[in-house]
């Protein structure tokens, strides 16, 4: 009778999560195409953003570690404040209605940062 009983609950299992990924896909406002380029846009955002914390986390190490052992004050080091890191730490779903692929990027995209900090990701569309 368990044996019954765990590959019932397998079957039920798998076809549950056929059904909700069905569903998931035929209700989703997005084309797959858009679906698959987003979920390729989040590895690789997720990708360099841990590549970039290693390397940011080493510099931070670096200065810290030069400034105790030499008695200096440390240099100073642009880093995000607390703010930030909540803002690009939300759960962020897809919406059709705005053109962001993460929270990251919406909020990379929104913010005020000085004319000479303003990063440049535009894309302009040409008229002709």
């Amino acid at each position: 009778h368990l044996r019954i009983l765990g590959w019932t609950i397998i079957i039920v299992s798998a076809v549950v999560g056929l059904v909700g990924t069905c569903f998931k896909n035929c209700r989703s406002r997005v084309s797959y195409l858009q679906l698959t380029f987003w979920k390729r846009y989040m590895e690789k955002e997720n990708e360099r953003f841990d590549a970039l914390s290693v390397e940011y986390a080493n510099k931070l190490a670096e200065r810290n570690l030069k400034s105790f052992f030499e008695n200096n004050k440390p240099a100073p080091m642009p880093f995000p404040d607390h703010k930030a890191w909540e803002e690009i730490s939300a759960y962020y779903t897809f919406s059709s209605r705005e053109q962001y692929y993460s929270i990251l990027q919406r909020y990379v995209e929104t913010s005020d940062f000085p004319p000479e900090r303003k990063p440049i990701l535009e894309c302009e569309t040409a008229t002709t």
